[in-house]
């Protein structure tokens, strides 16, 4: 058996260190001061955005890449925190559209500036650029690895 390529290999681990690494301060910063978990704020995230079909938890649960059953645990955390109303959209009752209060736009805007206070001194050692092209390029990935996903 030959080794794996070590590019691809050093990728990996780049991104699972940093994946890590972020997502263990800045969930723990969250939780401290705003009481949500990084799915929450994502979660949050969507819901406000402009992601056509985000108002809806089905698609909430494709956008973050969690399980449905997950999807409506989170939401229900933040419907308990006055940050999220759901509701049975009209004609079929069934199907629920979820928006932010203005307690939850408040609470994400607040979250928001405790991500960008950890996050952006990181990528100032990049620069602008660097992370305007990281940023770009990841996103690419992101959007192959969907593609290669759903191909069989």
């Amino acid at each position: 058996m030959t080794s794996p390529d070590p590019l691809p290999m050093a990728f990996v681990q780049a991104f699972w260190d940093l994946w890590q690494t972020l997502a263990a301060q800045v969930g723990a910063e969250l939780e401290r001061r705003h009481g949500l978990d990084l799915r929450a704020f994502i979660t949050l995230a969507y819901v406000q955005g402009a992601e056509p079909g985000a108002d809806q938890p089905a698609a909430l649960a494709r956008l973050t890449g969690v399980p449905r059953y997950e999807m409506s645990r989170i939401l229900a955390r933040l419907e308990a925190a006055g940050a999220v109303t759901r509701q049975g959209a009209a004609p079929d009752a069934r199907r629920v559209t979820v928006q932010a209060t203005p307690q939850g736009r408040a609470l994400y805007a607040a979250a928001e500036q405790t991500v960008l206070g950890l996050v952006t001194p990181l990528l100032a050692g990049l620069g602008e650029p660097a992370t305007l092209d990281l940023t770009t390029r990841l996103r690419a990935l992101a959007g192959a690895a969907r593609t290669a996903k759903e191909t069989p």
